[in-house]
C-alpha cells in the first residue's frame, strides 16, 4: 500500500478558501479601506513621492535668479514658505494629539498617516528653506512674524477643539475649514512660482496632493456625525459659522496683503511670469491685483459652501 503524500496548497490558495470580511476594522458608513495604511504606502511613498528626496525629484528644473538675488522676491518666497509652516506645525501636533480621541481602529490609523504627512510637509518646507540659508532660528521668527493676529485667533480654536478632545469638532476644523481652505491658495501658490521656481512648486502640489485625501476623510466622517439624532450637528454648524468668519478674516489681513506683495514682483517679471495660468483660462498678464482677491477669495467661500453642503451642514 503506498502512503499518501500530503502537499500543502500555496499560501495563495489558502487564503482564498477563507471567507472574506468587508472591512478589517470596525465601521459604520463610511469606506476605511481607501484610508489605511496600505492604501496611504501605495498612493504617497510609492506614486506621489516616488523618485523624491524631500518631496523635489531627482532633476528639477533651475531656480529662477531673482529668488535669490532680488531681495523683493526671496524676502516673499521666504515669507511664504514660513506661512505654510505655521499651518503645517498646527496641523501635525493637532493631528498626532488627536488619534487618543477617534471613535474607531480605522481613524485611529489614518490620523497616524495623516501625522506622518503633515510632518513631512513640515519637515520638507524647513528644509527648503535651510537650503537658502535660513537658519531655525530666523525660520521660527519668521512664522512668529507672519503669524497675525487673526490667523492666531483662527489657530486658537482649530486647538482648543483638540485639547477639548471633541473629535468630530476637531476634524471639521483640522480636515474640513484649515485643509479645504487650502485647496484654492494651495493652487494660486503653486501656479505663480512654477516658473520662478519649479521645485517650490512640485513641494506645494506634493503637500496638496495630500491635504486632498485628509478632505476625503474629513467628509466621510462628519458626514456621519451630522446624520446623528444628538447636538452633534447643531454644534458644528455654530463651529462652522465661527471659523467662516475668521476664516474671511485671515484672507482679509493676510492672503490680501500676499496677493499685492506678489503683484509688485509680477508688475517687476511679467515677462517671466505673465503666461502663468493663474487662475483657470485667466493669464496672470490679464488678471488685475483686485481681480485676483476676488477671484481667490470666490473660490474659498465657493468649495466651503459646497463642502458644508456634502457633509450635510
Amino acid at each position: 500500500m503506498n502512503d499518501a503524500v500530503t502537499v500543502a496548497a500555496p499560501l495563495e490558495q489558502l487564503i482564498d478558501q477563507v471567507p472574506q470580511a468587508q472591512n478589517k476594522f470596525v465601521a459604520e458608513d463610511w469606506d476605511p479601506s481607501r484610508f489605511d495604511i496600505q492604501h496611504w504606502l501605495g498612493r504617497a511613498p510609492w506614486r506621489t513621492l516616488k523618485d523624491t528626496e524631500y518631496g523635489i525629484g531627482k532633476d528639477p528644473a533651475p531656480t529662477h535668479f531673482a529668488v535669490i538675488d532680488d531681495k523683493l522676491v526671496n524676502q516673499i518666497y521666504k515669507l511664504d514658505i514660513a506661512t505654510f509652516l505655521t499651518a503645517e506645525r498646527v496641523s501635525y501636533t493637532g493631528i498626532a494629539k488627536l488619534m487618543q480621541h477617534a471613535p474607531d481602529e480605522a481613524s485611529q490609523i489614518f490620523l497616524a498617516t495623516q501625522a506622518v504627512d503633515e510632518a513631512r510637509h513640515y519637515e520638507v518646507f524647513c528644509q527648503r528653506l535651510a537650503q537658502f540659508g535660513v537658519s531655525p532660528e530666523d525660520r521660527d521668527q519668521m512664522m512668529e512674524d507672519m503669524t497675525t493676529k487673526e490667523l492666531r485667533a483662527f489657530y486658537d480654536l482649530i486647538k482648543e477643539q483638540v485639547d477639548r478632545g471633541d473629535f468630530a469638532a476637531a476634524m471639521m476644523a483640522h480636515n474640513i475649514i484649515l485643509e479645504g481652505m487650502a485647496y484654492p491658495i494651495y493652487r494660486y501658490e503653486s501656479a505663480y512660482w512654477s516658473v520662478f521656481d519649479p521645485s517650490l512648486t512640485q513641494l506645494i502640489r506634493g503637500a496638496f496632493a495630500d491635504e486632498v485625501h485628509h478632505v476625503r476623510y474629513g467628509e466621510a466622517i462628519i458626514q456621519r456625525y451630522s446624520k446623528l439624532g444628538d447636538d452633534s450637528r447643531n454644534t458644528m454648524q455654530r463651529l462652522a459659522r465661527e471659523f467662516h468668519s475668521l476664516m474671511t478674516s485671515v484672507f482679509e489681513s493676510s492672503i490680501r496683503h500676499y496677493i499685492h506683495l506678489y503683484q509688485l514682483v509680477a508688475d517687476q517679471y511679467m515677462d517671466v511670469i505673465g503666461d502663468i495660468d493663474i487662475f483657470p483660462g485667466k493669464k496672470m498678464r490679464d488678471v488685475s491685483e483686485t481681480d485676483q482677491v476676488h477671484i481667490l477669495l470666490g473660490q474659498i467661500q465657493d468649495e466651503h459652501a459646497q463642502r458644508m453642503q456634502r457633509i450635510g451642514l
